[in-house]
């Protein structure tokens, strides 16, 4: 009875993810379309919190640990436009966008009650939250 239950677990997690190029699992969680829905600007007293904004911008996190957005990663912003590409990192929530003008740019996300926040570099706290559309 254990032995099957662990081959039922291990069976579970094995099809539970896949692996990008660089060999790094890509968990079926953070794989998909999301949109924006909230911002946290922080005026520099620990008073910020995530509001709501009016956007049409979306991350999709493809199983090849690519991520496209139809709005800039380099920065914080809610307006869509040119789209933009970069990688995504599993093994330490990290975004590596392609096209920023800072070497070595990247910024962390996490999932948090079925929301995707970006952490971007920013010297108050900041951050924008996404929610899944797929």
């Amino acid at each position: 009875m254990k032995k099957t239950i662990l081959f039922l677990f291990t069976l579970g997690f094995l099809t539970s993810c896949s692996y990008n190029n660089d060999g790094i699992p890509v968990f079926s969680e953070i794989v998909g379309k999301w949109k924006l829905v909230e911002q946290l600007s922080d005026p520099g007293d620990g008073s910020g919190t995530f509001k709501s904004v009016v956007s049409d911008k979306t991350i999709e996190f493809l199983v090849n640990g690519t991520i496209i957005s139809n709005g800039t990663l380099c920065y914080m912003s809610t307006s869509i436009g040119q789209e933009s590409l970069g990688k995504y990192y599993s093994s330490e929530n990290y975004i590596k966008p392609d096209d920023c003008n800072v070497a070595n740019f990247k910024f962390f996300y996490e999932l948090e009650n079925s929301n995707l926040l970006l952490r971007f570099p920013c010297i108050e706290s900041c951050g924008q939250k996404f929610v899944r559309v797929d």
